[in-house]
């Protein structure tokens, strides 16, 4: 801006010089003419610089270089032979300047208010995405727990349907069931027999698979595992609910097929024990595979009946899995 001023003061100094046909000298000194563009800012530098006699007022030099000193001056002076009239000018004011705004600085406000805009929409568009996705956070919490519910009742419901299921199953498919008869005691010397029922529950067939039906005379109340399993029962590959009870025999007692009156004796004395032991595997109409086990032992009781007979009956001995129905 110091310089556009000095500029517009040159050009103003330039044409007053003109105008009165001398040219401008400052604090009296006379100045050949010359580069007064040059001469002019190097006395407004001075003057800024603090050397002149009042910073209010800005002293315009003539137009051609000023003298070093006062000395050089003179003897310019003498060796032109005459000194020219000087002619002093004294601003006392700067002239007004005016800065107009074109049309770059408005394209420039215009320009930073359009990215202001821009800048504003994405701010309010992320702001929008953010509640959405809180919302469809929301939405799928919700769901979420409707899906938890649902998924419970559906256990729920496949749970009961698997239990009427096995209610439906359990009501129409086979059971078999063992009976031991009891003993006629005490038994007379001779072939034992001992008798068994093998009695159908449910609406369907049973299709027997393998079967076994043993007695064995032992000195243990507690039988034994043992790997025997024989005879065979004498029951149908079928048993259908038209023929549900199914009566058996099973002759001798192991390892003897005729009892005699020593072990009769034992028995009643509560030193022998009569065991009589079994299973049946078969399958029902739904292909599953089942089987029922017994294991049972003659016990008699301490007490003894007017006639000295002692009463007695059959007792289930060994693990539940000797006794069991699946």
């Amino acid at each position: 801006m110091k310089l556009l001023a000095f500029a517009v003061l040159s050009f103003v100094l330039q044409v007053s010089s003109a105008s009165a046909g001398k040219a401008p000298a400052t604090l009296g000194d006379s100045v050949p003419p010359g580069n007064s563009v040059q001469n002019i800012s190097a006395t407004y530098r001075a003057q800024n610089s603090g050397t002149g006699a009042n910073r209010g007022e800005t002293l315009v030099a003539q137009g051609s270089a000023p003298a070093l000193d006062s000395t050089s001056n003179r003897q310019s002076t003498s060796g032109n032979g005459a000194s020219e009239p000087t002619q002093t000018v004294k601003v006392s004011d700067l002239p007004p300047l005016s800065i107009t705004k074109d049309w770059s600085d408005r394209a420039y406000w215009l320009f930073t208010f359009f990215l202001v805009a821009v800048g504003g929409l994405q701010v309010f568009l992320l702001w929008g995405n953010l509640r959405a996705i809180e919302r469809q956070a929301n939405q799928m919490e919700r769901q979420t727990g409707i899906l938890e519910k649902s998924v419970a009742l559906a256990e729920k419901s496949a749970e009961t349907a698997r239990q009427n299921i096995e209610m439906f199953i359990s009501r129409e498919r086979a059971h078999l069931r063992v009976e031991v008869m009891p003993l006629e005691w005490p038994l007379p010397p001779g072939p034992a027999k001992l008798k068994y029922k093998v009695t159908l529950h449910g609406a369907t067939e049973a299709y027997i698979t393998s079967s076994c039906a043993r007695a064995e005379i032992m000195d243990s109340l507690e039988p034994p595992d043992d790997a025997k399993w024989w005879p065979a029962m004498s029951i149908p590959q079928v048993i259908s609910p038209n023929n549900r009870v199914l009566e058996g025999t099973v002759e001798g007692i192991f390892p003897k097929m005729n009892l005699e009156q020593p072990d009769i004796e034992a028995i009643d004395a509560g030193k022998k024990f009569i065991h009589f032991r079994g299973f049946i595997r078969y399958e029902d109409v739904f292909g599953t595979e089942r089987s029922t086990r017994f294991r049972r032992v003659w016990e008699l009781s301490k007490v003894r009946n007017p006639d000295g007979t002692r009463p007695a009956h059959w007792g289930k001995r060994g693990s539940p899995k000797d006794n069991s129905e699946t």
